[in-house]
């Protein structure tokens, strides 16, 4: 519990201005106040506004600083369509060769692709400018990082509908691609699409993923016999026939099993180890987060997916039982706080080995609203509907969002949402949206009386 009070509070006061530890440079903690500074300035009608916006996307000393400026421009698009788009210019240009120091750092090349990926729509004609840049990076850089990759084939996807993943074996068909937008020629070469583990209805982006796991005790409940058949449509994956009265806690757990079942090691050829030289992709990780009144790394960490640990957790998850409320805040921020290192990162929002060894995805799953909050100390507080819950600011969805996207601001990590049952879906849709991630709804009526 000491470990989550102390991370709540370590969020809470960076959030509002406290003083914090700096990395030795400054430059993560000026980040943040450096997009401050230019998101309205993206958004200006003034060319003086616009100019200081350039300057920074083009001074490009400092990956953090730069990284502001990017995502200040992404972050402008996203609130007034257009303003973003009039930077791609700039933001194309941070692709390039002679900006390799700054790529150093994967979180910067994770922001300037998300950023591009915001700045045009399929069919427009900027698109092949984008393609040709990031083909270019992925040309000179040669990539293996499997989130990185997953980024930019995100992007691409996006962008021109392609379904082809993005490496060295597949630049010609890029490169085709961008041909056809001009003078349409010439059979496509041979294409390759992306492949990536299905979990909760979501593809994986990265290799660590962490799972996010609602234990409050309405998780218990029956689903009414009338919404089972809904459900079932839902989720036809499920071992149905083996329980008799399915709850959410139910779902969540055989879920979660299919889930980590789907994260073991991909098939090679025999003989041959899949990950024997520096190019090839670091194996998955996942680690599980339980939350009710309080969370906790219920894997202790990182686990490999291995084929025995694997084999391990889904016995676990399966054994899962429920506690008492809701805690939707811990289990957000012990979710991010999660590092190769550590699971109580006091910034994970631009904590070092965060960014290097956190989380690339997140499944966040639950089946009901906040009724508790790191910074609750009374249950004498009401929530829309009259329901008591905590007295803390992160039991009202507002704020829940707002400190989901700060943490997130610069780390790009990827939310799944799932929502079981009667839940929030406003805030779950909220998560995922801001992260790009995807929402589930599994919403369905309980049996409250059983």
């Amino acid at each position: 519990m000491r470990v989550i009070l102390l991370l709540a509070a370590a969020c809470l006061a960076f959030h509002f201005g406290a003083p914090n530890q700096l990395a030795a440079d400054g430059d993560p903690k000026s980040a943040f106040a450096e997009f401050d500074r230019l998101l309205p300035l993206a958004k200006s009608a003034q060319e003086a506004d616009l100019a200081t916006v350039r300057a920074a996307l083009t001074d490009a000393k400092s990956a953090w600083l730069t990284m502001a400026a990017v995502e200040a421009v992404r972050q402008a698009e996203v609130d007034q369509p257009g303003t973003g788009k009039r930077f791609l210019p700039q933001v194309l240009a941070l692709l390039d060769e002679k900006h390799k120091k700054l790529h150093e750092q994967q979180i910067f090349t994770v922001n300037v692709l998300a950023c591009l990926a915001s700045l045009a729509a399929r069919g427009d004609p900027e698109v092949a400018d984008i393609v040709k840049a990031i083909v270019a990076w992925q040309r000179w850089s040669r990539s293996s990082v499997t989130r990185l990759r997953d980024m930019a084939d995100r992007a691409l996807f996006k962008l021109t509908g392609e379904d082809c993943t993005l490496k060295d074996d597949t630049l010609a068909f890029w490169d085709w691609w961008v041909v056809q937008q001009a003078a349409p020629k010439g059979d496509a070469p041979a294409k390759e699409s992306r492949t990536a583990p299905i979990i909760f209805k979501e593809p994986m982006v990265g290799t660590r993923v962490v799972f996010v796991i609602d234990l409050s005790d309405s998780m218990k409940y029956p689903i009414t016999k009338a919404d089972i058949p809904k459900m079932r449509e839902k989720a036809p994956n499920l071992p149905w026939d083996k329980e008799s009265k399915p709850t959410a806690l139910w779902i969540a757990v055989e879920e979660l099993a299919r889930s980590i079942d789907a994260l073991r090691p991909p098939k090679v050829q025999p003989g041959r180890n899949p990950r024997s030289t520096k190019t090839e992709p670091e194996p998955r990780h996942f680690a599980i987060v339980t939350y009710s009144h309080e969370a906790k790394v219920l894997t202790g960490g990182w686990v490999e997916a291995s084929h025995a640990n694997c084999n391990s957790w889904m016995k676990q998850a399966r054994a899962l039982e429920t506690e008492t409320t809701t805690n939707i805040h811990a289990g957000l921020t012990l979710a991010f706080a999660i590092s190769g290192k550590s699971n109580s990162a006091i910034n994970p929002e631009y904590d070092t080995e965060c960014v290097l060894t956190g989380a690339h995805t997140i499944v966040f799953l639950t089946d009901g609203y906040p009724t508790w909050s790191n910074d609750s100390t009374a249950r004498d507080a009401k929530d829309e509907f009259g329901n008591p819950t905590g007295n803390g600011e992160y039991c009202k969805r507002d704020k829940l969002a707002e400190l989901a996207r700060h943490i997130n601001r610069f780390r790009k990590v990827v939310i799944h949402t799932v929502g079981i049952g009667i839940h929030d879906k406003a805030l779950m849709a909220a998560f995922a949206k801001d992260s790009g991630g995807g929402y589930t709804d599994w919403g369905c009526s309980i049996d409250w009386k059983k």
